[in-house]
């Protein structure tokens, strides 16, 4: 991709943010994670999510590591114990579209065509090439389930980051950042996406 590409979509960024003020961030699970076991990066982060300039927002959907702390669809208690350890169970959320046996009950939206369409592209960008995984067959226990989940909560934390129009999605996670994803992304409505020490 161009200069010119990077240019128009970064300063669309700081019109944004200028005009909002504050900047919305979304947080994916591994900033959750790495706040709960307040980790170099997760320390990085309470300075971030403390930062009065930033609005930093959680993402309603438990990762494979969060199952395997007790969250499940009908546990959202544990997954804002979990928010309680992170020190962000303060923080507004993002609700995604409704997966069965994923999302917490009743903290998901109903999805329609645009909506699922959405999620589709950002799945084909992130995992296009990935090698499918079964999970009826596989199992959301297993390792390849965990995997699966894993996948899913990535592409939904990003449907969540784009269709609620945040400025900036925060993850250590380095497969949102590669050269053949980042600016389709960004073509998606990403905005800016960033590792905790870029911001």
């Amino acid at each position: 991709m161009s200069f010119q590409f990077y240019t128009v979509y970064y300063l669309k960024y700081l019109i944004v943010s200028i005009v909002r003020h504050k900047m919305k961030i979304t947080l994916d699970h591994n900033c959750i994670i790495n706040l709960a076991n307040q980790t170099t990066i997760g320390k990085k982060m309470n300075a971030i999510v403390s930062n009065e300039e930033n609005e930093c927002f959680v993402v309603n959907i438990g990762a494979s590591e969060m199952r395997q702390m007790g969250v499940r669809p009908d546990r959202y208690e544990k997954f804002e114990e979990l928010l309680e350890l992170a020190g962000i169970a303060r923080l507004p959320r993002l609700n995604p579209m409704m997966i069965l046996d994923v999302t917490f009950w009743d903290k998901c939206v109903w999805a329609n065509e645009a909506m699922i369409k959405l999620s589709a592209d950002i799945e084909n960008i992130l995992f296009g090439k990935a090698q499918k995984i079964d999970i009826v067959e596989e199992g959301l226990d297993s390792p390849a389930g965990r995997k699966w989940l894993n996948r899913l909560c990535d592409v939904h934390s990003m449907w969540c980051h784009i269709n609620y129009d945040n400025d900036v999605f925060l993850t250590t996670d380095k497969n949102f950042s590669k050269e053949t994803k980042l600016p389709k992304l960004i073509v998606l409505g990403a905005n800016r996406i960033c590792h905790p020490d870029s911001l």
